[in-house]
């Protein structure tokens, strides 16, 4: 298969991309508004009352400096779908790269299956830094396996690009020293006599790679941080002494066996759920005619996803959710070593491409829905004064709901298509932004008189929270039709579709 092909697929695949005016994606706007603020700090006087830059070096700024960089040439209106098609045509080419480089061509299977794991739980709950590390990964591990035969050159690149991944998340440069540290014990298994120099050679120059990330890392805010590296054992000693290992483990399980069903995340649960059997049970039905298999050089890094599957913990490197990430790593791998068989095709082709369109063609109609909320929510928000600081709420029992329900996404766009200031990730440890002014006065407050632990299930709650700490202004976003927006003393200043804006007034 030719590269001008995959280009066309690539293009199909960037369809919900195309007709939708706001991406749901968790946290990616959170991500677009700091971009924002860094980029016009300078010059406005409501972001420079509440934020300030703290730049340093960290492994998860490498798309703040893409970003800003961008923000040069580029609309605001534009970026955040210019970052999300950076982001997705770096998977799809470091996918199909890898493809090519293990099996000898791009595959047509491999297209195939590449596409829905473009549209993953993980893009879709905007771990943007990750997704483009481990785009880079791909590409990098590509490029480490064809030029084999000329070491100086391959460290030679792989060095700055080690660094790029690196500088985009640490995780990702952690799973890339995985992926091509198994590379070279799958290839140094298949030679002919096996010699042991050889792999020490090859896992030697891996180990290169990781010396100057590894400084870096350690001098880093986030290495210092408590729970920097991970915080697992801590987490584990804590459940223990409280007599809630047990029920803890059992969570862990459930939510981890949501990633794996859910690795290419569509439309809702069960129809992610039908998708992965009919899909499962097609590359059955091919692996056991031979029509399809693993290339060998695949099989140590698929079963290093495995394990990574089973015993990542939820927080490593100063990252959370870090164990969902890792069904999507090994899927990605299992991909790129897929490969045709003896056996053949049949109806296996059109199957796959019949299963990857109706996957696409399903999440486009439902992000092409944003459009209706996005009018009801620049309605409301245009009800307020310039220049406020405004907190946001989804009304949710949920941390994770599903299209169309997804309200994580607006409140960023307060900053983003308004101009207020917004809470935003400001951790030291993995952001170069600190909030001041008034949004730290207000986190602070929160911190010291948090709402409670039922807030999610009673949010009035949480809006009189946010008037104790000094907020003039809420907006509600209603998350789901039996999570109803929350009956409360404050006064509505406007309202329309999903969205309810709340006018905070002190001493209540």
């Amino acid at each position: 298969m030719r590269w001008p092909a995959a280009a066309l697929m690539l293009a199909l695949g960037l369809l919900p991309l195309i007709v939708t005016p706001v991406l749901p994606l968790i946290d990616f706007y959170n991500h677009v508004a700091r971009f924002q603020v860094l980029a016009t700090l300078a010059d406005n006087p409501l972001f420079a009352a509440n934020y300030a830059s703290v730049w340093a070096v960290l492994p998860n700024i490498g798309l703040d400096v893409i970003a800003l960089a961008a923000l040069q040439i580029v609309p605001l209106a534009l970026l955040p779908h210019l970052l999300a098609v950076l982001i997705l045509a770096v998977l799809f080419a470091g996918l199909l790269t890898l493809n090519r480089a293990i099996t000898g061509q791009v595959r047509w299977p491999a297209l195939l299956l590449a596409l829905p794991l473009l549209y993953s739980w993980i893009f879709n709950w905007g771990f943007a830094g990750f997704l483009l590390g481990l785009g880079l990964a791909l590409l990098t591990a590509a490029w480490w396996l064809t030029q084999r035969d000329r070491p100086l050159r391959r460290l030679g690149l792989a060095l700055l690009l080690a660094l790029a991944i690196f500088f985009c998340h640490a995780l990702a440069f952690g799973l890339f020293g995985i992926l091509i540290a198994s590379l070279e014990l799958s290839y140094w298994w298949q030679q002919r006599p096996r010699r042991f120099g050889a792999l020490v050679s090859g896992l030697g120059q891996c180990a290169l790679l990781a010396v100057v990330p590894v400084l870096l890392f350690l001098a880093s805010r986030t290495a210092t941080a408590a729970g920097g590296v991970s915080n697992a054992d801590e987490s584990l000693s804590r459940l223990r002494a409280q007599g809630l290992l047990m029920n803890r483990l059992v969570e862990l399980a459930v939510q981890r066996l949501e990633t794996i069903i859910r690795v290419a995340e569509g439309p809702s649960y069960p129809a992610d759920a039908l998708w992965l059997v009919l899909l499962l049970a097609l590359l059955g039905l091919a692996f056991q005619r031979r029509a399809l298999q693993l290339a060998p050089l695949a099989v140590v890094p698929a079963l290093a996803g495995i394990v990574l599957v089973l015993i990542m913990p939820p927080a490593l490197f100063g990252s959370g959710y870090v164990s969902d990430r890792m069904p999507l790593f090994l899927a990605m791998v299992l991909v790129a070593g897929i490969m045709p068989g003896p056996g053949r095709l049949g109806l296996l082709l059109p199957g796959l491409a019949t299963l990857a369109g109706v996957r696409l063609l399903m999440v486009a109609v439902q992000w092409h829905g944003t459009a209706a909320d996005l009018a009801d929510f620049d309605a409301v928000a245009r009800a307020l004064p310039p220049g406020q600081v405004v907190a946001g709420l989804p009304v949710s029992a949920t941390p994770h709901e599903d299209m169309p329900n997804r309200c994580e996404m607006y409140p960023p766009l307060l900053l983003l298509r308004h101009g207020h200031a917004t809470p935003l990730f400001a951790i030291r440890t993995a952001q170069p932004l600190q909030l001041r002014g008034r949004l730290a006065a207000a986190r602070e407050e929160l911190a010291l008189r948090p709402p409670g632990p039922q807030s999610r299930l009673r949010p009035e709650l949480v809006v009189a929270a946010y008037a104790r700490a000094g907020y003039a202004y809420v907006l509600l976003c209603q998350a789901a039709a039996d999570r109803p927006l929350p009956e409360t003393p404050y006064p509505v200043v406007a309202q329309a579709g999903r969205f309810r804006l709340l006018r905070l007034e002190s001493g209540q």
